[in-house]
């Protein structure tokens, strides 16, 4: 066996070790409301408050917060790097709920699981027709090299609603990924292992995959990281 096998025979048995540190997190259909949130403006300014209303045009494109000095403040995507919504104890409850009881049974094994700890964040994309908008990000703590994020307009099926948000139903076929902060890709399930090539083609250690799953995308990105992220050989 060559270094290169053996590396990623190393790296298959450590992701399955700490899978929760890869996991995509769970897309949601719909923008929690009434919860207290932050806007984090491009001019590095961080405006907390209670969250008034989204606007969502293939994505959200504006946010009205009631600041904690009772101001009420609107924001357009293109002034805006992230929107996190807080996990408080209504929306982590409402989690918890639909995945121990009625939405285990529309959702399968494949789906995106991920909970978020702190924040539901939505960060700054340029979709190709150079509109801003911000999407859910999937992957936050492992997202140096690669960002991941929900296509709203991807095929999908049935929604359960929440009282605080709605989760999507099972069968995303597709996510939004751009790797190294440049355009956009719409990685697709049908076509991942084409995809697969265009992310992580130029590292030898990942090349040793010769059948790469959808389901792992979350697991490929960071492995690539540990093994060819910034600073690392690639070869």
């Amino acid at each position: 066996m060559n270094w290169l096998s053996l590396t990623w025979s190393i790296m298959l048995v450590t992701s399955g070790l700490i899978t929760s540190a890869q996991s995509l997190q769970q897309p949601l259909e719909a923008v929690p409301m009434s919860n207290e949130g932050a806007v984090l403006l491009k001019n590095g300014e961080l405006i907390t408050g209670r969250i008034l209303n989204t606007t969502s045009v293939r994505g959200i494109t504006q946010v009205t917060l009631m600041t904690e000095s009772e101001e009420k403040r609107k924001f357009r995507a293109e002034e805006m790097e992230e929107f996190m919504i807080s996990m408080n104890k209504a929306v982590k409850l409402q989690f918890i709920n639909e995945r121990g009881s009625s939405i285990v049974k529309i959702l399968s094994k494949n789906q995106p699981k991920g909970i978020p700890i702190d924040y539901i964040i939505y960060r700054n994309t340029v979709l190709k027709s150079g509109k801003e908008v911000l999407l859910q990000l999937l992957n936050p703590g492992f997202d140096d090299t690669f960002q991941v994020f929900y296509d709203p307009y991807a095929a999908k099926s049935a929604t359960m609603e929440g009282e605080y948000l709605t989760l999507t139903g099972d069968k995303h076929k597709a996510f939004y990924v751009s790797k190294n902060d440049q355009t956009l890709l719409k990685v697709k399930k049908g076509g991942y292992q084409k995809s697969y090539k265009k992310l992580f083609g130029e590292c030898a250690v990942m090349k040793q995959e010769e059948k790469p799953k959808w389901n792992d995308l979350g697991q490929h990105i960071w492995m690539y990281d540990q093994v060819c992220g910034p600073g690392l050989a690639k070869n």
